[in-house]
Formats: C-alpha cells, sequence, structure tokens
C-alpha cells in the first residue's frame, strides 16, 4: 500500500506534474517572459467568435491573461476572482482566460462557465501557440500586461500583490 505524499512534497509533485503534463509544449516554449520584457503581440478568437488583438489594446488599457485548465482545481478555484475583474464597471482592464488546450476541449470550458456562471473572454489555444510564446510552462499562470506593453507581473497563484495591482489599475482608469 502506497503512502500518500507528505503535506510538503504536494506543491512539488503538483508542479512537477503539471510539468508533464505540459511536456509537448515546452519543446516550442520561449523562456518564461520576465517583468519589464515587452508582451508577444497576439490575435486570437475567443469562444464567443470574437477576435482580441494585443496590439489594439497596448495604449488604451492593461491586460490580464490567465492560462489555465478545467482539470486543474486551483484554476478553477480562481476563476470567480478573474470573473469579478472582467466584471468591473467600464471594463478598466482586459481580461483574456486562455485554456491551454491540453488534455481538455470547448465542451468541457462550456460546462465549466455554465456551471460557475462565467462568462469572461476566452480562447482555446488548442495549437499552443500562446502558450508557448508567453513561456507558460505550468497552470495556473498569470500575467499582467500593463498599457504600455510590458509585462507587469507573473505568477502561478493568485497573490495579494496580482490583486492590489489590478485594484491599483481599476482606481487609475476611474481617475480618466
Amino acid at each position: 500500500m502506497r503512502k500518500p505524499l507528505k503535506p510538503m512534497l504536494r506543491p512539488a509533485a503538483l508542479l512537477f506534474g503539471l510539468t508533464l503534463i505540459l511536456a509537448p509544449t515546452l519543446t516550442q516554449a520561449k523562456p518564461p517572459l520576465a517583468v519589464g520584457d515587452p508582451a508577444p503581440d497576439f490575435s486570437v478568437q475567443t469562444l464567443d467568435g470574437k477576435t482580441l488583438q494585443l496590439s489594439e489594446l497596448i495604449g488604451k488599457k492593461p491586460v490580464y491573461l490567465k492560462f489555465w485548465a478545467t482539470w486543474c482545481s486551483y484554476c478553477k478555484a480562481e476563476m470567480p476572482y478573474l470573473q469579478s475583474v472582467y466584471e468591473q464597471p467600464g471594463e478598466p482592464v482586459q481580461v483574456l482566460s486562455v485554456n491551454v488546450g491540453i488534455n481538455d476541449s470547448v465542451a468541457n470550458i462550456h460546462q465549466l462557465f455554465k456551471t460557475g456562471g462565467y462568462s469572461m473572454p476566452t480562447t482555446f489555444d488548442q495549437n499552443g501557440a500562446l502558450t508557448a510564446a508567453y513561456g507558460v510552462v505550468g497552470t495556473p499562470t498569470h500575467i499582467l500586461i500593463d498599457r504600455d506593453g510590458r509585462v507587469a507581473y507573473r505568477t502561478f497563484l493568485l497573490t495579494d500583490q496580482l490583486e492590489n495591482i489590478v485594484a491599483d489599475w481599476s482606481q487609475q482608469e476611474d481617475k480618466q
């Protein structure tokens, strides 16, 4: 009979497991972007048929990218926060949820969104191009891009610092 992993080992095992799950993408992935790096431009179609292009948002509003999957428990637990950012009056921050497309399906996304009442713009990165361009190696990954098109913050889990940056951006929009 196998013993369960010790609590201290679970996060490391989880990260290792996610890295293995995303291994096909790793061969295409670029190094992770650092704070201050220019964000790679992208143009994606959301599941509701709209096109979002980063270069059209530069200078207008900051962008919040969340890379996730329906099989990722942390990702699902963080979705209510992402929805709340999306629902802010005037949409001061452009939200884009990016399903990494590995061991997932559009049907799974629709089911999760129906059950959770989520409506934020979402793209299904089936070929992994956006995931690779941003050097994402595990889920969840949050990347904040400022109005100038530079990476402002990057983290694996929802943090107080991420929430503070988003709140600051929202307050700045209210003053304009």
